[in-house]
């Protein structure tokens, strides 16, 4: 794929990859320092990675999403990233995202505007999955893999105006060709017009000269009658062409097409229905009663009824049935709103111009009801037979949402009830028993479901039949295959028992659920130790906020009022804090209402401080507060611990300075009046007197190294703003041809290095680092044989190295290691050799003070990292320095030295 393709696809919709595609937004502190990452993005086959939905992603940040040392790590990484604007890849092992046991993933992180573009897999599975050695390749994968389609043109212009005449193919993936049922080699490389002759005529090249001429996106459906054939494109401008990518959408269209033809139907079934169907909303008063109802809905049949247009007005139902108080009606419709329990009556009714009998069926629907009446004045009239025919009829058609069944008693010589019969039932309830309409017409019950005359159900049916009452029971059954809760009307019809029931299982769970939350709430703010109290906004007549009612509050938030909860709940904050609305709080508390953003502050309070937390709930607020007085305290205690320690260190390195400085200069004077005597008056010595003399001007000059090192010793720490990328290579070269030439010439020593990594350091601390460890290898060096001096790196994780490194934050470290062949040591000795003054050696053999290996202990220490030693003596010694990797200038060099 050409790489000027590349590009664009970074803003191609994230779900195009099979990958793990997220992209990262950098979160910067008030001096533009990265401190976080925001998750902004993510892609199906993320959210398949994380296992959790994309409501607990979206917005968090890397330390909300990850433990705190991996967070850390990320942060690392994706902050090298942001400000180098190269790219790295690594493995990271997370634990439990998917199956509760700890997955390597593999992470590979690249510069997007002012934040980052992860793509993260499965380490394991991607071992199945070749190697994509490149971001080109990468592209290529994804370019081919993705179930969209995908096509880029160039344009082509004509040569002396320069107008876009045509457009030419120059790369479609197999799903995009696979659509228009051809491939690759016979589009690409051709004009559009000669694939598609009347591209012109339509909208689409048009569409791509826009795109081209403003180089803004353009996205919209498109249909291709000739491949029957529905597809969503999104157009964008690909240098002087454009990039399309398109899904094929035409299932989805087809299926609106059909949910379009159902809703014809089922409005041509409910305006041709004989029966009047309406949709009333409730209308409360201030106090919640409900005062009347609002029409929302009604078919030809209710309008009709009503005497009133098809088309709902403003009129109210009391305004439309005036009289319907004084009926029971207008009380049923009421209690089947508030209870949530349809009921079904047969009534006469003779007000409002309206005469004759109704059947009328009520369900509740939100906040109001649906009706179902038919006009059965005809119907009462009928002979009797007839009569109970139609009622049949009714009952079937009113209930076909539910189940139903009409069934004969059975008796035995004492006229007592063993069994029934069923007479009829609907497709509903033989669905929910798991049998026929015709298997179970005319059976027994007790023949199809045995031992069903020990249950509730059987008990009910009696009772019903005996007593010739209308029962209703909302229960839960879990017999014969039939499980959740059901709501049934038990009724009596010449001599039958009638039983409709409907499924109310997800209605009853979800109050279980409600009920459960509600008492989890509870358990929740009467068992934090945080006071929680949840405002109720009061507001004036133009709808400004005035005052805040506490409607809520736990057991921890009374205490600190010192008062009972009762005597606090539903009181005013301005009349229980006087002064509160006057004060920066009551703003911010309002500003919450308005906006929703939650804050969070300090508060000084009744002579203590606390942490407020506040939240938008509804058209008020929920308040969280603790009492961090101690805290506080403890804060400012530690400030000025610290600030009293910065200004003992401040003079401590100022004597040190000056102190080293005043010694050094009766030193030099030692050793030129030495040398004085030594010049001028050496023949007027005899031999004690002149080895006197040598022995003065040696002990002035280890004096004066000595207080050097200690000088520079005590200088040594690292500032933030010391730190720079350093190539170690770089460094010992320097060394070689500079402070190390004349001991490296004079030994003879051969000093070998491999490719060392370049690093965030201070730059002179790595000078004096390595001039002392390789000084060392030079000096104790065996007699008689020329010093090998070998420099190598690698890369470990944190794991691999000494046990001081699980102190620090870094995952990752450079270990450098210099080995010779020389003396060596006996390793009993390896924590002596660090300490300050510290000698294996006599100081006639071999010169120095002592504090060198010590300095290079305190500057790899304030590097973050660590520092050891392994020998044998009369074989050698190898000192390793383990330095964090956090900031490398080629991420191969990491990948090459992990390997060795």
């Amino acid at each position: 794929m050409p790489s000027s393709l590349i590009i664009p696809f970074q803003h191609v919709n994230l779900n195009v990859s099979l990958t793990g595609t997220m992209t990262y937004c950098a979160q910067r502190d008030s001096s533009g320092q990265i401190f976080d990452f925001c998750l902004h993005r993510l892609n199906t086959a993320a959210l398949a990675i994380w296992n959790r939905s994309e409501s607990e992603l979206v917005g968090k940040s890397v330390h909300q999403l990850v433990a705190s040392t991996d967070a850390t790590y990320l942060i690392d990484q994706f902050r090298l990233v942001v400000t180098s604007g190269r790219s790295v890849a690594f493995s990271m092992e997370f634990p439990g995202q998917r199956d509760g046991v700890n997955t390597t993933f593999q992470l590979e992180v690249e510069k997007l505007d002012q934040g980052v573009l992860v793509r993260i897999a499965d380490a394991i599975n991607q071992k199945q999955i070749p190697e994509v050695e490149s971001p080109v390749q990468l592209i290529e994968t994804i370019f081919e893999s993705t179930v969209v389609g995908i096509v880029a043109y160039e344009a082509v212009r004509d040569p002396e105006s320069g107008q876009i005449q045509d457009f030419r193919y120059l790369k479609a993936n197999h799903k995009a060709v696979q659509f228009i049922h051809l491939t690759s080699e016979q589009v690409e490389g051709r004009l559009l017009s000669e694939v598609f002759p009347d591209y012109k005529t339509k909208s689409f090249f048009n569409d791509y000269l826009a795109v081209i001429e403003t180089g803004q996106i353009c996205h919209k459906q498109n249909h291709f009658p000739d491949f029957d054939l529905w597809v969503d494109a999104t157009i964008s401008k690909l240098n002087d062409g454009i990039l399309i990518t398109f899904s094929d959408i035409s299932k989805a269209k087809h299926e609106e097409a059909e949910k379009l033809r159902q809703a014809t139907l089922l409005e041509s079934i409910q305006h041709s229905s004989q029966t009047a169907i309406s949709a009333y909303k409730a209308i409360r008063d201030a106090s919640g009663t409900i005062i009347n109802f609002k029409p929302v809905l009604r078919n030809l049949a209710s309008a009709r009824l009503a005497h009133q247009p098809l088309e709902v007005g403003e009129a109210t139902l009391l305004d439309i049935l005036p009289n319907i108080k004084n009926t029971d009606l207008f009380e049923q419709y009421v209690r089947v709103t508030e209870t949530g329990v349809g009921e079904q009556v047969e009534l006469y009714y003779n007000y409002d111009n309206l005469e004759g009998w109704y059947n009328v069926s009520v369900q509740p629907w939100g906040d109001g009801f649906v009706a179902n009446i038919l006009d059965t004045t005809e119907l009462r009239q009928a002979e009797n037979a007839k009569l109970h025919q139609s009622i049949l009829y009714q009952q079937v058609i009113d209930n076909t949402h539910a189940g139903l069944l009409l069934a004969r008693p059975i008796r035995n010589d004492q006229d007592q009830i063993t069994d029934f019969q069923f007479v009829l039932t609907n497709a509903y309830n033989a669905r929910l028993m798991g049998r026929s309409v015709s298997e179970m017409t005319g059976a027994m019950i007790g023949d199809l479901f045995v031992g069903w005359q020990q249950s509730d159900l059987f008990r009910w049916f009696v009772e019903t039949v005996e007593t010739e009452q209308v029962k209703r029971h909302t229960f839960y059954y879990d017999e014969f295959g039939a499980k959740g809760w059901f709501d049934g009307s038990f009724g009596c019809f010449d001599g039958c028992i009638l039983y409709t029931y409907s499924d109310v299982t997800a209605l009853k769970e979800a109050e279980l659920v409600q009920q459960q939350q509600a008492e989890l709430l509870e358990k929740i703010m009467n068992t934090t130790p945080t006071s929680i109290v949840v405002h109720e906004s009061i507001r004036d007549e133009t709808g400004e906020i005035i005052d805040f009612r506490m409607v809520q509050l736990n057991q921890v938030a009374a205490d600190l009022f010192q008062n009972t909860i009762d005597k606090i709940q539903h009181r005013r904050i301005s009349r229980y804090f006087p002064g509160l609305l006057e004060t920066p709080l009551f703003t911010q508390y309002k500003q919450v209402v308005q906006t929703g953003v939650s804050i969070r502050t300090d508060v000084s309070w009744a002579g203590g401080w606390y942490d407020i937390s506040v939240a938008r709930l509804g058209d008020g607020i929920v308040v969280a507060f603790q009492d961090i007085t101690a805290k506080k305290e403890s804060r400012r205690q530690l400030e000025m611990a610290n600030l009293e320690l910065k200004r003992s260190n401040e003079n401590l390195e100022s004597f040190a300075y000056v102190a080293s400085h005043d010694l050094q200069e009766p030193l030099r004077k030692i050793v030129t009046f030495a040398n004085i005597l030594h010049i001028q008056y050496k023949d007027q010595f005899d031999d004690d007197a002149t080895d006197i003399i040598k022995r003065l001007t040696g002990s002035a000059e280890r004096m004066r190294l000595l207080i050097q090192d200690i000088l520079a010793y005590s200088r040594i720490k690292i500032r933030q703003d010391s730190l720079q990328l350093v190539n170690i290579n770089r460094v010992i070269d320097e060394l070689k041809e500079n402070e190390l030439w004349a001991v490296l010439h004079q030994s003879k020593a051969q000093l070998q290095l491999s490719e060392l990594p370049t690093l965030m350091a201070d730059a002179s601390q790595m000078h004096q680092l390595f001039q002392n460890l390789i000084s060392n290898a030079i000096k104790f060096s065996l007699p008689d044989v020329a010093p090998v001096i070998i420099v190598s790196s690698r890369v470990i994780d944190r794991s691999e190295g000494p046990a001081d490194l699980m102190s620090t934050t870094s995952h990752t470290f450079y270990e450098i290691s210099v080995m010779d062949n020389g003396i060596g040591f006996d390793e009993k000795y390896i924590n002596r050799i660090f300490q300050v003054f510290q000698r294996l050696h006599g100081k006639s053999k071999y010169a120095g003070s002592g504090i060198g290996l010590a300095i290079c202990q305190k500057i790899i220490e304030r590097h973050e990292g660590a520092i050891t030693a392994t020998s044998q003596p009369g074989k050698g010694s190898t000192f390793r320095v383990y330095l964090p990797v956090r900031g490398a200038v080629n991420q191969d060099t990491v990948y090459s030295l992990r390997k060795l």
